[in-house]
């Protein structure tokens, strides 16, 4: 129990303050310019993070990073809600998404090489996407409630403290893949790269479409908003679910890449579509992470990779779709993401080694 509360506790915490900002950005920072700097300097630091934290949870205590990564997080919480100037709020964003990115490869790490690793990369992953979702229908009701425009940063800045204590009673647990974890990073992008390219598109897919709507669709501000929303608990719904089932990853992801391009063009239509990006984006997380605890590679560099790759979908494809509406409208830029999902049905076939893998 300890040990659910301090990770998945923790996840869900740490995903909440990340987007605790969003709702009073306006708050925050002044102009488009500022803002979109707040917002992306979390993102950024976390991207950088995921990758040599992953390979640290491989040769370092877990439980060390764990605290590091909550005890971070939680006094840039502080600062960010004590800051005196845009650019101390920049920073701190930062730093913080560095501190996530640490206990977001560590904590994956050690649940993802349990042997009932997927229920509990289900729980992990589930919290997470409840935390997002927490983090901005909290911040709005704790903002009209008190009038404090930093009540939902203070708020779950204060609550991290619970998993912080919780985590010095974690037991770290032997990781049974050998060799040094650098040896294996060009290996496994080599012969997972089909992997990671579907982590690519399927969460860039997903975040494009969110960011192209609201300029996009006519749909009423407040109602799009709950459309976004189902799309958070329909990918925690996916999690929940696909972790107890039992199924074979690389054919799952080929499913939810052919879904997901069902929901690109559904969306095309109507923000309906958004409940099925959501439900397909989060089967694809937890079939990839079953994937990779199958591999005997590295378990912190397994998720590392998984975790960059999909920070770098999110990344690159939003911008880039943005540009392509303002060169070539609007439904070519939708039919591209909709063969950019098919791609990840056709090319998940050809990776040989994964099939190999999945059923040894």
């Amino acid at each position: 129990m300890k040990r659910r509360l301090a990770l998945c506790g923790g996840i869900f915490l740490l995903m909440a303050l990340s987007n605790a900002v969003v709702p009073v950005l306006d708050v925050f920072a002044d102009g488009p310019a500022q803002q979109g700097l707040v917002f992306s300097a979390y993102f950024f630091g976390a991207m950088l993070m995921v990758l040599p934290a992953g390979m640290a949870a491989d040769r370092y205590r877990r439980s060390r990073l764990v605290q590091a990564g909550l005890g971070g997080s939680l006094v840039t919480g502080l600062v960010i809600a004590a800051a005196p100037s845009v650019g101390v709020i920049i920073v701190a964003r930062f730093i913080e998404g560095l501190m996530t990115g640490i206990f977001v490869s560590a904590g994956l790490a050690s649940v993802n090489s349990r042997p009932d690793n997927g229920r509990s990369s289900g729980e992990f992953m589930a919290s997470l996407n409840a935390g997002l979702l927490a983090g901005l229908v909290i911040t709005g009701f704790l903002g009209e409630r008190t009038g404090l425009h930093d009540a939902g940063v203070l708020a779950f800045s204060a609550l991290v403290i619970l998993p912080f204590v919780l985590s010095f009673f974690l037991r770290d647990e032997s990781d049974s893949s050998s060799g040094q974890p650098i040896n294996r990073l060009l290996p496994m992008l080599g012969k997972y790269r089909w992997l990671f390219y579907a982590s690519v598109i399927m969460f860039g897919v997903g975040g494009a479409i969110t960011g192209l709507y609201p300029e996009f669709s006519s749909v009423d501000p407040g109602w799009l908003g709950v459309q976004i929303a189902l799309q958070n608990m329909a990918t925690i719904g996916a999690v929940w679910i696909v972790s107890r089932m039992t199924f074979e990853p690389i054919p799952l992801i080929r499913a939810c890449a052919g879904l997901m391009a069902l929901a690109v063009g559904v969306s095309f239509f109507t923000p309906y579509g958004f409940a099925l990006i959501g439900a397909a984006g989060g089967a694809v997380q937890l079939a990839t992470l079953v994937f990779l605890s199958r591999t005997g590679e590295p378990a912190g560099l397994s998720v590392g990779l998984f975790s960059t790759a999909s920070y770098a979908g999110m990344a690159l494809l939003p911008p880039l779709a943005s540009a392509g509406t303002s060169w070539v409208g609007y439904t070519p830029v939708f039919i591209g993401l909709v063969l950019l999902s098919i791609s990840v049905a056709v090319t998940i076939r050809r990776c040989t080694r994964c099939r190999l893998a999945c059923t040894r």
